[in-house]
């Protein structure tokens, strides 16, 4: 990259930048939004092609009308697959520009037979439905691919000990390995709800024309094949009337996953902070500053957390947008179609940075080691062993591992000799508890206690990775199965000989 072309920042950084991430932290400020349409475009010839098939199939058009009809589909995408084609805003929307190129290229009477038996109603709503399945599936593969990095280096740290924390502050021992499979587990719960909602979208309602069905004797059933659609929506009015649902039901998945990201981002400013040094990031994932040439800043961790904050409002008012609307098509529902745009462009590639930042990231143990003996980490553990040990309730054991953390003074964990000076002063015998003492300087033989599932213990976060492994590999499992689904859909429709 040329000096002009490049960032004013990160001549002090042992590596460019990652372009991906460069644009995403930019976003829309030096790039100009696309057409709504323009997005919806390959979706819409395709519901043109579907359409016109099955309309000389029924034998409302002849065969060489449809021919005409899908050549001039075919140099319009070709057209557009060379930057030739513009959508012309005097055409209102995608519907009327295909509508109107079809007829230029292949005769009035082409297109205007293009349009039997539908409205832009229902054209509109199968073409959001196709855009949504097609970038929720995008984005389960992106989330499952962050889930697999997380377990990768999760199985390489089942035995890196660092400070676990609740309110910000010191809390007890866990291991870098625990800490990676806690995210995976909540990807796990995304990915759930990636494909109930490609379930729920891949429903054709491609006939429904203005919501209330058509006189002509169509076939549903045959379209929703070419579309690569699971089923057919059963009634035409809720087809119509649902158009805002769908768009809020994957803005909800946007946004519960980008929440999860959105911990994963804030992790990673605090752990890898010159004050804590935890986790290094990788030259390729910091930005610099234009006036402070040193600078390493988690841009990236930011804009994650923005844009998730961001996306809850505008899932807010998608959720909001049919309230106070009469059952058909309702131009509010418009809306629906930018704020979903909007969120799947802004949020699409911040799974893929982070895959590409843990796979990045250097773990610091010896630093996390040292951390081991500040705020006490072992004071639970204490009490919890004091309390089997002696026989006591743990709220007797408890106020006794108090005692030993006063006692303790600033030595940042509690000491052998303050646990007994603790135990002595309760009243209760030192002796059964000597073992539990021997182990409190070793943070490998603490967590050796919690032995039960799901806890930071070495033996316990190895199943949990193998459980996780299988748990993703389950519910990505059907993600290529869709992927094809819809691509043989797609290549039949492209390529109709009939």
């Amino acid at each position: 990259m040329s000096a002009s072309k490049r960032q004013i920042w990160g001549n002090h950084l042992g590596a460019p930048p990652d372009e991906l991430m460069v644009r995403f932290c930019a976003g829309r400020d030096v790039t100009p939004l696309p057409m709504a349409d323009g997005e919806l475009l390959p979706f819409d010839l395709w519901t043109n092609r579907a359409h016109a098939i099955m309309l000389r199939r029924q034998g409302i058009l002849d065969a060489a009308l449809l021919r005409r009809q899908l050549d001039a589909l075919a140099t319009l995408e070709d057209e557009w697959q060379a930057g030739r084609f513009q959508l012309q805003p005097e055409l209102e929307d995608v519907h009327v520009n295909v509508e109107r190129f079809v007829a230029d290229r292949a005769g009035a009477e082409a297109g205007g037979r293009l349009h039997t038996a539908r409205s832009r109603n229902d054209q509109v709503v199968c073409d959001s439905r196709l855009f949504l399945r097609a970038a929720l599936l995008e984005f389960g593969e992106a989330l499952a691919g962050l889930a697999g990095a997380l377990l990768e280096q999760a199985a390489a740290h089942t035995n890196t000990a660092l400070p676990g924390f609740t309110h910000h502050q010191p809390a007890m021992l866990t291991t870098w390995g625990h800490w990676l499979c806690a995210y995976a587990q909540a990807l796990c719960r995304d990915l759930e709800r990636v494909r109930h909602a490609v379930d729920l979208v891949n429903r054709n309602p491609l006939g429904s024309a203005a919501a209330f069905g058509t006189s002509w004797p169509i076939d549903r059933e045959f379209t929703a094949e070419l579309l690569g659609f699971d089923r057919v929506d059963t009634n035409t009015l809720d087809s119509v009337s649902s158009r805002w649902e769908h768009e809020a039901q994957a803005a909800n998945v946007y946004a519960l996953a980008m929440n999860h990201l959105a911990v994963m981002a804030q992790d990673l400013i605090l752990l890898s902070h010159p004050y804590w040094r935890f986790v290094s990031l990788a030259d390729a994932y910091v930005t610099g500053s234009s006036i402070m040439p040193q600078k390493r800043n988690p841009d990236f961790a930011e804009v994650i957390k923005g844009k998730c904050a961001w996306l809850v409002g505008m899932t807010a008012g998608l959720l909001a947008l049919p309230k106070g609307w009469m059952s058909g098509y309702n131009r509010d529902s418009q809306m629906a179609k930018y704020a979903i745009l909007d969120i799947v462009r802004e949020c699409q590639p911040a799974p893929v940075i982070l895959q590409a930042v843990f796979a990045s990231l250097t773990v610091n143990r010896d630093v996390m080691r040292a951390a081991l003996d500040t705020g006490f980490l072992s004071a639970t553990d204490f009490a919890d062993a004091t309390a089997r040990a002696l026989g006591i309730p743990f709220r007797a054991a408890y106020d006794v591992a108090a005692t030993a953390v006063r006692l303790s003074g600033n030595a940042g964990r509690i000491t052998a000799e303050a646990a007994t000076q603790a135990l002595q002063q309760a009243g209760l015998d030192p002796a059964p508890v000597r073992g539990v003492l021997a182990d409190l300087a070793d943070p490998a033989r603490i967590l050796a206690w919690r032995q039960h599932t799901g806890s930071p213990a070495p033996e316990s976060v190895r199943a949990q990775i193998a459980t996780l492994r299988a748990e993703v590999a389950r519910l990505s499992a059907e993600f290529p199965k869709r992927r094809a689904q819809w691509d043989a859909a797609w290549t039949r429709c492209r390529e109709w000989k009939g």
